[in-house]
């Protein structure tokens, strides 16, 4: 094990501290029982296309942003021998103003914080990501980055395309979110059995795309996806 990954996780350069067998089981625990159940029992989530093979090295999910549920059903699609190196990108202005906030988002999403501020970080995000990749984890990322109009999807910032690119070979795994902002509505804090879809994709791999094509085709990847379950839901 690797000294640099027993630190602390923040935005000056920190990996997150390595995983006890403790915290794998608490994982493994919380995502493929506790928190399927809840998703897809109890709210009626539907899963579509979700491999049961996937790439076992680091990985790149992305998906649209409506809800707070959205970080917390990616996860429950993650293989459980990698959800303890996977981290969802979360925003430290909103997720870290509180200690139990901080601590949940750490402790129980295993998310990383960033600041969405210039200047707020001694080290700029996307070289912490980038770290982070290299170290083979594997990253959670909403491109929009914020939640935006529920049910509908915004412009992609260029995060995605500058991660891809430095990291030509590591699988881009596109996934569309359908209905969760009506389970978890904004400004909400009780869970709403109202059904949804997460969607899979199949795996986008660049090699020496820019980073503007890179961030084009991710997105197009995702509204194509809502565009084809739309079109089969008026069938």
């Amino acid at each position: 094990m690797k000294k640099s990954e027993k630190r602390e996780a923040n935005t000056s350069g920190h990996l997150p501290v390595a995983a006890s067998w403790r915290r794998r089981t608490m994982l493994i625990f919380l995502y493929k029982f506790f928190w399927r159940a809840i998703l897809g029992v109890v709210i009626g989530l539907r899963y579509l296309g979700v491999k049961k093979e996937q790439h076992d090295g680091p990985v790149i999910y992305i998906a649209n942003h409506n809800s707070h549920l959205d970080a917390i059903a990616m996860m429950t699609v993650v293989p459980r021998h990698r959800l303890h190196l996977t981290h969802s990108v979360a925003a430290q202005d909103f997720f870290g103003n509180s200690f139990f906030r901080k601590w949940s988002m750490e402790n129980l999403v295993n998310a990383v914080l960033i600041s969405r501020k210039r200047g707020d970080q001694e080290v700029d995000p996307i070289e912490f990501l980038d770290g982070l990749l290299q170290a083979g984890r594997s990253l959670i990322l909403f491109p929009e980055g914020t939640r935006g109009v529920p049910g509908s999807m915004g412009d992609f910032k260029r995060g995605v395309g500058h991660l891809a690119s430095r990291h030509p070979g590591i699988p881009v795994i596109p996934i569309y979110l359908d209905g969760l902002y009506r389970n978890l509505p904004k400004g909400r804090a009780m869970i709403v059995p109202f059904g949804g879809n997460l969607i899979m994709g199949d795996p986008l791999v660049f090699s020496n795309e820019d980073l503007n094509e890179i961030t084009a085709r991710t997105q197009e990847a995702i509204e194509k996806m809502a565009q084809d379950l739309s079109d089969s839901n008026q069938i």
